[in-house]
């Protein structure tokens, strides 16, 4: 479909864990292939600019992709649910349907599962390392407790934690984040709210930027920034998130979906990094070439949204919010696939923008 602009695919069409014990590191160079689009290798992530300036540059050849307040170029943003904490960009992300080890690295960092390996895959934890926990129950006192430290606006609360850990409860965020080793409170000193937060977030839809181009496919009308360029197809073939980055990508499915080659990328912290863009998917074989199932569902605007049920859980799933559109109670539906890239601002504005076509 689209050559080298092909993202890479670990989950779509059956989507697989990956668990690769220490006895793998010579296969672990196997399955690294020709790396292209929206995981591509590791790039400088500089300090991120408001939200309000991050919409209205969208789109802006130049627009860099953002961490978080104060990340270190280097570093990349890794989320989970309504938090996100920035890493090295090479430190390995690990998450329930995916688990990875075999050549050494410097730091790891878990996300929705405790930090530890099953003992019959080899694997062991790295002297760095660093994980996002959902909450769990909150010590009495906590909430109304004076805060240890507030970080970026959000107050977090200590937790006994051992020699060279560090361990946050992060009410707010509905989680609680830890690392260790010398980087450790450098690390959790990155914490921000996840992009998936900010396009989530209750209140009214913001105005559309001026700038940005109105666009109607699949029975939904959507605004989008100018400089996303429309590409056509009629045939699910991609491979990772399913964006083309900065572009929007317009299907309509009227043949089945493209069983690629799809290489299974390493999943570093830089890997992961969510893109901007859009992939909007209706036809005949669209629920099939999107192959998710879908719940959380709420009617706004005129039209019935449903959030794909692995929004929120980190890995591959991070970089974009996938869901879809259907007049109330009626069906087939129209699928979306939104990247979730820097403070979230540029995904909150197209996805606040969508409705039943008028």
């Amino acid at each position: 479909m689209t050559g080298a602009e092909q993202n890479m695919r670990c989950a779509r069409h059956g989507r697989r864990a990956a668990l690769i014990g220490a006895v793998a590191a010579a296969a672990a160079a196997a399955v690294l292939g020709p790396v292209s689009g929206a995981l591509a290798a590791p790039r400088a992530v500089p300090a991120a600019s408001s939200a309000r300036a991050e919409t209205r540059h969208a789109g802006r050849a130049a627009d860099p992709l953002s961490g978080g307040p104060g990340v270190t170029a280097g570093w990349a943003p890794v989320p989970y649910q309504q938090a996100q904490l920035s890493v090295p960009g090479m430190w390995l992300v690990e998450s329930p349907r995916q688990l990875w080890c075999g050549p050494p690295f410097h730091g790891m960092i878990f996300v929705g599962i405790r930090p530890k390996f099953p003992k019959s895959t080899g694997c062991h934890l790295t002297a760095s390392l660093a994980w996002i926990l959902p909450a769990g129950p909150v010590a009495p006192g906590i909430r109304h407790g004076k805060p240890t430290a507030v970080i970026h606006g959000i107050p977090v609360y200590a937790l006994p934690a051992g020699p060279g850990y560090v361990r946050y409860q992060v009410p707010e965020l509905g989680v609680r984040v830890g690392a260790r080793g010398p980087l450790a409170r450098r690390v959790l000193a990155t914490l921000t709210r996840s992009p998936l937060s900010v396009v989530l977030r209750p209140g009214p839809a913001g105005p559309v930027p001026a700038s940005w181009i109105w666009r109607r496919f699949g029975g939904i009308r959507f605004a989008v920034p100018r400089s996303w360029s429309p590409q056509h197809e009629n045939q699910w073939a991609t491979c990772g998130t399913g964006l083309v980055p900065r572009s929007l990508l317009l299907i309509d499915a009227t043949r089945p979906p493209a069983i690629l080659p799809c290489p299974f990328p390493i999943p570093t912290a830089a890997a992961l990094q969510a893109q901007p863009g859009l992939t909007v998917v209706t036809g005949k074989y669209a629920a099939r070439s999107v192959a998710e199932d879908f719940a959380n569902c709420r009617v706004r605007r005129g039209a019935e949204i449903c959030l794909s049920t692995v929004t929120g859980q980190g890995g591959f799933y991070s970089g974009v919010l996938i869901f879809s559109v259907s007049w109330p109670q009626r069906h087939p539906a129209t699928y979306f696939l939104l990247g979730l890239h820097g403070t979230g601002a540029i995904a909150r504005a197209v996805f606040d923008s969508v409705a039943m076509r008028d």
